[in-house]
């Protein structure tokens, strides 16, 4: 009998190959932190640099000439990459399914690590962290769609979470190699690790199955039965019940329900589109007639049977809807009134995921804490990775039992407070009140401001917007993120002579 309430290790197995893709995000994005210094030549100008010690015999340069302006723009090259594929891995991932565009975002992830590794100059070095950001900036997408679509109602928010906790263990792995190849012979072994990840996802991605939703809404139903069936623990080695059947049709039939509410929200779109002048009343009017044309749509009989010699589902034609798959259009979802307080809880909360300020912390940890920690900012930004990793995995079950909202709000509260006594401790050299604050304000992080924007957006959104909310969302994120990236460089030269006055 199967586990229907319960994690199954092909479930599992799912989650993890599917979150790959978010922890190889992370990496890159933490790859270049702690090597900093040995790829962008400023150890050997410093003090007491003993050029034999660490010389690098081999075809290619030990360093890439690097100022603080080169470091900046090396860094947002990557975003740059993740905007421009943010842009259209939602309409992507409705096209080639949520597993076919995780393949294709492998092979960035193994193109990228590979220019990195040979970069000789500047401007290779960039093309691969630009590369390596194409696959990220998609994976951000189509991994919360993709643990959403496999997941049970009752996990969701636990599962969603976990792409968060890859992320975090993608940057804790950077920055765990870090402090054992941060040199000139070791920092191509660093960017080049990302790249046998991607080979690794590419080929377990082969054993995992198709969004169960996904094919549904191409009336690919029978596939859709089989692709539960294994999710869901069901074989034809186990003891399967009627019940678990009827749990499998049930999750079938709401992927249909929603593909019927999405049809019908879309010609009200139309409706709405044609008549501008239509009163508030008579939306509200529509609004009901769609929700009973939503109610009033009849539950289908046991379509599938197992087959006592195969152990297969057995196709019914009959249980698949006919018509094509709707799908709102980037205009409809930014300008439309129906759309109007997704579009506004999405673009707030993704933006408000960078502005923050998390990602300074991930790009240039080792620097920040470099002037409180002079010989252990490596280790310091590792234990507070680490620390990052356990409080996001604590919280996850609690994700489901508290609610979204309310562990939003502590996380955002606790990171205001967090920042500025981390400021003032960088300002004031308070070396313990910097470290103190500095956990904090990650481990606030974790509580919900890092998981929650990538489990909420499906949440909010129909079948139909949510590649275009995904999209619209992360395109935002990312636009965050390369602002922080391309300006924290230059701030900090700016503070440093200050503090060298000082």
């Amino acid at each position: 009998m199967m586990a229907m309430k319960g994690l199954t290790p092909r479930l599992i197995f799912h989650v993890i190959v599917v979150c790959l893709g978010a922890l190889q995000f992370g990496y890159h994005l933490s790859e270049l932190n702690a090597p900093e210094a040995y790829i962008s030549c400023q150890v050997k100008y410093s003090p007491g640099y003993n050029e034999t010690a660490e010389y690098y015999d081999g075809p290619l340069v030990d360093c890439i000439p690097m100022n603080a302006s080169q470091i900046g723009l090396a860094n947002s090259i990557f975003s740059v990459g993740g905007f421009l594929s943010a842009t259209i891995a939602g309409r992507a991932a409705d096209r080639f399914g949520r597993r076919g565009l995780s393949m294709i975002n492998c092979i960035s992830y193994i193109i990228g690590p590979a220019i990195m590794s040979v970069s000789t100059n500047f401007y290779v070095l960039m093309l691969g962290r630009f590369v390596s950001g194409l696959g990220s900036g998609s994976s951000l997408i189509v991994t919360p769609m993709y643990l959403n679509e496999i997941s049970t109602v009752s996990m969701a928010g636990m599962i969603g979470a976990m792409c968060q906790e890859f992320v975090n263990l993608g940057i804790l792995s950077a920055q765990v190699f870090g402090i054992f190849f941060s040199s000139f012979k070791g920092w191509r072994i660093i960017v080049s690790i990302g790249g046998i990840i991607g080979i690794c996802n590419l080929i377990l991605i082969q054993f995992c199955v198709e969004s169960p939703k996904w094919l549904t809404l191409r009336n690919r139903t029978h596939d859709a039965k089989v692709c539960l069936m294994k999710l869901r623990g069901l074989s034809k080695k186990s003891v399967i019940l009627e019940e678990d059947l009827l749990a499998i049709d049930e999750e079938i039939e709401a992927f249909k329900q929603d593909d019927s509410k999405t049809k019908v929200v879309a010609s009200a779109l139309s409706i709405n589109d044609s008549d501008d002048s239509e009163s508030t009343l008579s939306e509200r009017d529509r609004e009901t007639e769609e929700r009973a044309s939503y109610n009033d749509i009849q539950a289908d009989n046991l379509s599938s049977i197992i087959s006592s010699e195969e152990g297969t589902l057995q196709q019914d034609d009959s249980a698949d809807i006919t018509g094509d798959f709707e799908k709102v259009s980037y205009k409809e979802f930014l300008t439309s009134r129906y759309y109007r307080r997704p579009l506004i809880v999405v673009i707030g909360i993704l933006t408000a995921q960078q502005l923050c300020g998390i990602n300074t912390m991930i790009f240039y940890g080792v620097t920040i804490l470099s002037t409180l920690f002079p010989t252990a900012s490596v280790l310091v930004n590792v234990l507070i990775s680490l620390l990052n990793c356990i409080v996001n995995l604590i919280v996850a079950p609690f994700v489901d039992r508290v609610g979204r909202k309310p562990l939003l709000l502590l996380s955002i509260g606790g990171m205001c407070i967090s920042s500025f006594l981390l400021a003032f401790g960088i300002l004031r050299m308070v070396t313990v009140l910097s470290g103190i604050a500095a956990t904090i304000f990650v481990a606030m992080f974790s509580v919900g401001l890092g998981p929650i924007p990538f489990l909420i957006i499906p949440e909010l959104t129909d079948s139909s917007s949510v590649g275009v909310a995904q999209s619209v969302g992360f395109t935002c994120n990312w636009i965050s993120t390369f602002l922080l990236a391309i300006s924290f460089s230059h701030l900090n030269s700016y503070r440093r002579p200050k503090e060298r006055q000082a």
